[in-house]
């Protein structure tokens, strides 16, 4: 089954990849989606929004019951913000920890596909250049949709949005990344890049599904971390131990030790 990638008029940075995949590759136009057209090739779907991609809830539902169309997983080519300015290249599954207060369901997260996920991280780690950094982003923002979904975005101020080579490399990214079926895991622990889950996904053959920072321990329950394994198909978890202070470490594992969740050691990954 075919992915889709969804980019959205508001956003520059989604402007720019949108441009360049659809510069790379031959395709064939479908049908028309709210006013903009819808194009395909092999292995994608191409479809346009006019709002802000965060709040488009039920977009995949609008989708599928418009275009008379059936997809697997939905990848959003967005723009990233930060405080920092930092130069990034993130991808990122969403969802909701605590309140929802930018999209989405509160104490709810969206299916992800963490073998494509952690593909693309690794494939934007191939074609990174500049000072770009690479990495994920921890579970955050909505919308709320049922099919597997992550973001993949160009961060993080106007100049690198318009940046013709990084939406290259995003477009290239998503254009070139394939299913590759690892140990799929959960990650918790360290800052909102996640950055030693990062460093596991790109050194071993893991593959990472929903993923919990050191902020939002305090909010996340049993019952949430049972709803993202059954959403991300992951039995298994890694804790960043230094990126947790001890009594958040064992509350992630006490969850993870009652919903039967296998807790591994980079030691039992294999490299890649």
């Amino acid at each position: 089954m075919k992915n889709l990638v969804l980019t959205s008029q508001d956003d520059i940075a989604s402007l720019n990849i949108r441009e360049k995949l659809l510069s790379l590759e031959k395709w064939k136009k479908i049908g028309n989606f709210n006013g903009f057209p819808v194009y395909e090739n092999e292995r994608f779907y191409v479809v346009h929004i006019k709002g802000p991609k965060i709040y488009a809830e039920n977009v995949d539902r609008d989708i599928e019951s418009k275009l008379k169309i059936k997809f697997n997983t939905i990848i959003v080519a967005s723009k990233h913000k930060s405080a920092s300015n930092m130069k990034s290249l993130t991808v990122h599954p969403i969802g909701n920890w605590g309140i929802a207060e930018a999209g989405g369901k509160s104490h709810c997260v969206v299916p992800t596909n963490p073998h494509l996920m952690t593909e693309s991280l690794r494939i934007l780690k191939k074609y990174r250049y500049d000072d770009y950094n690479v990495s994920f982003e921890a579970t955050h923002h909505g919308p709320y949709l049922e099919k597997p979904t992550f973001f993949i975005e160009i961060g993080s101020t106007e100049e690198e949005w318009r940046d013709d080579k990084a939406g290259e490399v995003i477009a290239k990214t998503i254009l070139e990344t394939v299913e590759r079926r690892n140990v799929p895991i959960l990650g918790f622990g360290g800052g909102h890049y996640m950055p030693r889950i990062t460093d596991i996904a790109l050194k071993y053959r893991v593959s990472v599904g929903h993923m919990i920072p050191k902020y939002a321990v305090d909010v996340i329950d049993e019952g949430i971390i049972k709803r993202a394994c059954e959403k991300s198909g992951c039995k298994g978890a890694y804790i960043h131990r230094k990126g947790l202070k001890g009594p958040e470490r064992a509350k992630v594992r006490e969850i993870l030790e009652k919903l039967n969740i296998k807790i591994y050691d980079s030691k039992e990954f294999v490299e890649l």
